[in-house]
């Protein structure tokens, strides 16, 4: 089982890897995105899975492709897209685009004592209170994940998706 697990996430890190940093690929951020609802744990919900992203971004389009029938842990994914931090309801993942890196402070108030892993797009944003956050380092899309927020949040990783992270907190 662990071979296994170690074995997916080197083939999704190679796919994710070979992004360019020129142009924004979508698919690669999503398939990060789907990748974490996998090697990450929740407390246990009859619900949806539901990853929100906060604003519009062609992520959203990407997610809805790579959910589309499919579950996590035998919830169905439910992917949304909201303009405000007041409509975020209860998301597992909330995932906030470069445009949006703004609105972090104010997702991390709306989100205060929820089980929610929020992921950024932009560089950084993990030592300001997101649990992952997306860089590109020569060439290469890559994620810093700040542990301890996702565990005050009381959301549990994998030690495998931390070994894989470029840094983490």
């Amino acid at each position: 089982m662990i071979k296994r697990t170690v074995y997916t996430l080197g083939i999704c890190l190679g796919i994710i890897l070979s992004a360019q940093a020129q142009t924004t690929n979508h698919a690669a951020y999503s398939l990060f995105v789907v990748s974490f609802t996998k090697y990450a744990s929740w407390p246990q919900s009859n619900n949806d899975f539901k990853i929100t992203v906060l604003g519009k971004s062609k992520i959203y389009d990407e997610l809805m492709k790579m959910t589309a029938n499919k579950s996590v842990n035998g919830q169905p994914y439910k992917v949304t897209q909201v303009e405000s931090v007041n409509d975020l309801g209860d998301s597992q993942i909330i995932f906030i685009p470069d445009g949006k890196s703004s609105n972090l402070d104010d997702v991390m108030k709306a989100t205060t004592g929820k089980a929610v892993m929020v992921v950024t797009e932009r560089e950084g944003l993990v030592r300001k209170g997101a649990g992952l956050s997306f860089l590109v380092i020569d060439n290469k899309l890559r994620f810093d994940i700040n542990n301890s927020e996702l565990e005050k949040r009381n959301v549990k990783v994998s030690g495998n998706l931390v070994s894989i992270a470029n840094s983490s907190m």
